[in-house]
């Protein structure tokens, strides 16, 4: 372990002697973080989306098209879709029948906020005062479907207010022997226009299918937007700064000196053991800083923030073994500086650094589980936007520690002391 340590700390002195290091390592991430967050904070917040409620109308009468009009001029933002009509274009249904089928399936793709089904015989319910009760199912649950469920609900209460004061006046009636019949009733309907009685024979059930990702993200991007550029900036500036430690290798390879370090006694295993733990070090390093810049913007990692470290740490122990096996393939240090930059411009977009994985289609977020992006990012996101725990990280962790070993693994396997181009000694092997 001895052997190991010196050569990290020969590493670490070397890294840290250069002052333009620094400002690479620390300024340029922070000014990005800065700028991005800004940037995203202010897309959300000028992004006004309208409201789309599906409405599927199993009774067609005018009760229930009263109803849908009713909501429709509610709130501003909403957009009413009632099956079986004309929809406005907002509507996104391109002429298609909207079926519940297909509505359940808007919501689950997050077009729509929420649904209302208004059931048979709903009018005629209504006409005679009798309970009637209607299907609300969420989606979101947050901000947009909270929206409409207030217009449903204030729509409904007005409409139900002046049913019960009709219904009463007929019962006071009959129990003074005063002959009713459907006249008499509609007589006194329209007369109740201004009574309210208890809770409207109208009642809305109310369901939700719970969050989803694209809503939270959007509700606490409006309110800041470093939570989404702290994880994803810091990540990917992480990767630059790690893969970069392929080309000083191959260049010493090259130049013989890894030729003369195997003479030593010191195993090749140590050599690379003393190289990972010094760029895991300036990494982790790299990534708490950032991460403590982040908390200063406001961003919040959940009740255990030193939980965010050790993701940090081992997405950093895996970038840093793949910048070694960069290394162990490449022949010369141009060559090594092309792989890193390939490497990092691929890695990062594909596991969501410079777009949120949910944003694209499933198999391409499959495809980003290729990628230690992805899994970082996955977990720093769980504690930034769902307060996570242990229990919400440890696949994540685990699968980055995995990258580690494996790379790790094959630079040992691959490393060749003897093999080099051509290079300023005038030898080569």
């Amino acid at each position: 372990m001895r052997k190991v340590w010196g050569i990290a700390w020969k590493d670490l002195q070397l890294a840290f002697a250069s002052r333009s290091r620094w400002l690479r390592l620390l300024g340029a991430p922070a000014l990005a973080i800065y700028l991005v967050g800004l940037g995203a904070q202010a897309a959300a917040q000028g992004f006004d989306p309208a409201i789309l409620v599906d409405v599927v109308d199993r009774d067609q009468s005018p009760a229930s098209r009263a109803l849908v009009v009713g909501i429709a001029q509610a709130h501003e933002a909403l957009i009413v879709c009632p099956a079986g009509s004309d929809l406005p274009p907002a509507c996104g249904l391109s002429g298609a029948a909207l079926t519940p089928e297909l509505a359940q399936e808007r919501l689950a793709g997050d077009v729509t906020a929420a649904i209302l089904t208004i059931p048979e015989r709903f009018g005629a319910a209504v006409a005679q005062g009798s309970p009637a009760a209607l299907d609300f199912t969420s989606g979101a649950g947050l901000a947009e479907s909270e929206i409409a469920f207030a217009a449903v609900r204030g729509v409904v209460t007005r409409l139900g207010g002046p049913i019960i004061a009709a219904q009463q006046s007929v019962e006071m009636a009959e129990s003074l022997g005063i002959a009713t019949d459907a006249r008499f009733r509609s007589e006194r309907l329209a007369q109740a226009g201004a009574a309210w009685g208890p809770p409207p024979p109208v009642q809305v059930i109310a369901e939700t299918v719970g969050p989803t990702d694209r809503g939270v993200f959007a509700a606490q991007l409006r309110e800041n937007g470093f939570r989404l550029s702290t994880t994803s900036i810091t990540a990917m500036f992480v990767m630059i700064s790690l893969l970069n430690i392929a080309g000083p290798l191959v260049e010493e390879r090259t130049r013989g000196i890894l030729r003369r370090v195997g003479m030593m006694p010191v195993r090749r295993s140590q050599l690379l053991a003393g190289r990972l733990l010094a760029s895991f070090l300036i990494g982790l390093l790299q990534f708490a800083v950032m991460l403590a810049f982040g908390m200063a913007l406001g961003v919040d990692f959940g009740a255990a923030p030193w939980l965010a470290l050790v993701v940090a740490a081992a997405y950093v122990l895996a970038v840093a073994a793949l910048g070694l096996a960069l290394a162990a393939v490449a022949r010369t240090p141009s060559q090594a500086t092309a792989l890193a930059t390939v490497a990092w411009l691929v890695l990062v977009p594909l596991g969501g650094g410079w777009w949120p994985l949910l944003l694209v289609p499933d198999w391409m977020q499959t495809l980003g589980r290729l990628s230690p992006v992805a899994w970082c990012l996955e977990a720093l996101d769980a504690l930034v936007f769902y307060r996570g725990a242990w229990a919400d990280l440890w696949l994540p962790v685990g699968v980055l520690l995995f990258f580690a070993a494996a790379f790790f693994v094959v630079t040992v396997w691959t490393l060749d002391y003897q093999r080099s181009g051509e290079n300023d000694t005038g030898f080569s092997s």
